[in-house]
């Protein structure tokens, strides 16, 4: 019907997605009203040693989480006697389900509302004494989430100027707006006194030791006894403008392979992207295999931990491999802005950037190649073979 509209009568299809606008702005005014007075917020300074509960949260996407590791780690770390509950999403709640500085996870998910609703209900009687929201900026789901979820509690929101009458504390974005996101994140905890900038920066993923025993059983299959290492290579991004063509990527592995007969190349790839990994499994030699389908994300982080090292596209892979120390060649756009912002944190992390802005087509097959070479230089003092 709207694009009918829009082809039919292009200026009405315009004043009335506006009048759209301006009234769902209106319906959230309306909502937010009672919550406008000052009563609502605390007020005063935090006082740490009193803080029993606290309640991030993350509901959002994998890569979130897992930058947001090191501020949670930070806080139990500095209070251990603090009890954290996380507000987490199905997509990301696996990264935390097995970490010993989370106390509870509560799980929001937006397509079982009778679920949702009787999660909402249970955060409400846990009454927290701090509630730190981390969904940046202008999000007014979460603005909500925290003013129905926090009633008496002490409000933390990260970049939250537009709404800063709703939160006792707020970090601002014209401040921190070029700080890496990490340390963004870790902002929050300026109440509590701890600075992260000063703090041990901890961003591994705690999984069970049966997950992790479950990775190595997998590794085990995988890795023949004839390779000296095991090489990585995600295939995979979220975003189309992150990631190579299946040609390109083939090429790349084929020379890889055929450089380093004495290395066995693993292809790691999004369960949607299977038929396309085992293609560019195909263009490398006997060296070359691919992680089986089906593996959880956690299956999948243990399998990582056991690489010697790997090779990826600007996604929450890297965050991942960097926390758990593994070894990274990381492949990001000539965006400035965005590379000092998120990428990955860790002593062992070797960027490759793009000439072009928007996307890593400018990072050519030769590209790839010779900064794999250099890494595995530095590494393990590892040649090209003639």
């Amino acid at each position: 019907m709207h694009s009918r509209l829009e082809r039919k009568t292009p200026r009405l299809a315009r004043t009335l997605k506006e009048f759209e606008t301006q009234f769902k702005w209106l319906a959230i005014w309306l909502f937010l009203l009672p919550f406008r007075s000052r009563h609502l917020r605390r007020g005063g300074r935090l006082e740490p040693t009193r803080v029993r509960r606290v309640l991030f949260l993350r509901q959002d996407r994998i890569g979130d989480m897992v930058v947001t590791l090191p501020t949670i780690h930070a806080l139990k770390r500095r209070y251990p006697h603090i009890e954290i509950s996380v507000l987490a999403s199905p997509a990301n709640v696996s990264v935390i389900e097995h970490d010993s500085a989370v106390s509870e996870i509560h799980l929001y998910n937006k397509k079982r509302l009778g679920e949702t609703l009787r999660t909402l209900r249970h955060i409400r009687r846990r009454r927290y004494d701090v509630a730190i929201d981390l969904m940046t900026g202008t999000s007014i789901t979460s603005l909500i989430l925290t003013l129905l979820l926090a009633k008496g509690s002490f409000k933390i929101g990260l970049s939250k100027e537009a709404f800063r009458r709703y939160y006792d504390y707020y970090t601002r974005e014209d401040v921190l707006g070029e700080e890496h996101i990490a340390y963004q994140i870790g902002a929050t905890l300026l109440p509590f006194g701890i600075d992260l900038t000063h703090e041990p920066l901890d961003g591994a993923v705690r999984l069970s030791a049966e997950q992790w025993e479950k990775g190595a059983q997998i590794v085990a299959k995988l890795r023949s006894n004839k390779y000296e290492r095991i090489v990585g290579i995600n295939i995979s991004a979220g975003r189309i403008n992150r990631s190579w063509d299946q040609a390109r990527y083939a090429a790349t592995l084929a020379q890889l392979s055929r450089d380093h007969p004495q290395l066995q190349f693993v292809i790691s790839c999004d369960p949607r992207d299977y038929g396309r990994g085992v293609a560019v499994a195909k263009a490398g030699g006997d060296n070359v295999a691919i992680i089986p389908p089906g593996l959880s994300l956690t299956e999948v982080i243990a399998v990582i931990s056991k690489f010697d090292c790997i090779l990826s596209p600007d996604t929450s892979i890297c965050h991942i491999a960097a926390g758990l120390g593994v070894p990274l060649l990381g492949f990001y756009s000539g965006n400035e802005h965005n590379f000092n912002r998120f990428h990955p944190l860790g002593k062992r992390v070797w960027p490759v950037r793009a000439h072009t802005p928007d996307s890593i087509d400018g990072i050519t097959v030769e590209n790839y190649a010779a900064a794999f070479d250099n890494m595995m230089h530095e590494l393990f003092d590892l040649a090209v073979t003639p």
